[in-house]
């Protein structure tokens, strides 16, 4: 048995666990930029703790976006259900836009391009079930049928870039950029 095939001892996975939360938390508030150190100290460990479990700054940042993909996933996914699925997807894009006005983080990491070869499979994933609601969305004639994912991905993440760089934190401002975003998919 290799050690890369070692399960990992319950230390060491409440460390990983850790120190992920501790890096959303220091990205959130300081950006990526920030460093190591100052998230290893937020988590309450050393800095070889991080890096045993992340080679380098970006294999972080990747884990830490991952989280933030899945979790947004999650959130399409329970929408797939909703009997309205034009207001599923401006309820998803909403919550987004409350989100990301707090926590650049996500845009952050996307728009720079970091660690886009680790993230390519969450981000597609995520993409896959947002455009399961977008079809249902047209089937429904309330979206634009000839609207992709790509058009909503320019579009949302285009706003979130410029607000993003801007350093705008008013969440009536995310959100009306994210109306007028949404109002050009709209049927």
């Amino acid at each position: 048995m290799s050690a890369a095939t070692l399960p990992k001892r319950a230390d060491a996975v409440r460390n990983r666990e850790r120190v992920v939360a501790a890096a959303a938390a220091v990205f959130a508030e300081r950006g990526i930029e920030a460093g190591v150190p100052e998230i290893a100290a937020r988590a309450g460990v050393g800095r070889a703790t991080v890096y045993r479990s992340f080679p380098t700054k970006e294999h972080l940042i990747a884990a830490v976006v991952m989280v933030k993909l899945a979790d947004l996933e999650r959130r399409a996914r329970e929408r797939l259900d909703h009997p309205d699925p034009w207001q599923a997807l401006v309820e998803l894009v909403e919550d987004d836009a409350n989100r990301q006005c707090v926590d650049r983080s996500l845009s952050t990491a996307l728009h720079a391009g970091v660690a886009a070869d680790l993230l390519a499979e969450a981000r597609a994933s995520m993409w896959s079930v947002l455009d399961r609601l977008m079809d249902r969305a047209k089937a429904q004639g309330t979206m634009r049928q000839d609207v992709t994912a790509a058009d909503l991905r320019v579009l949302w993440l285009g706003v979130a870039r410029v607000l993003t760089a801007d350093g705008v934190a008013d969440p009536a401002v995310w959100r009306r950029y994210c109306t007028l975003a949404l109002g050009a998919l709209r049927a």
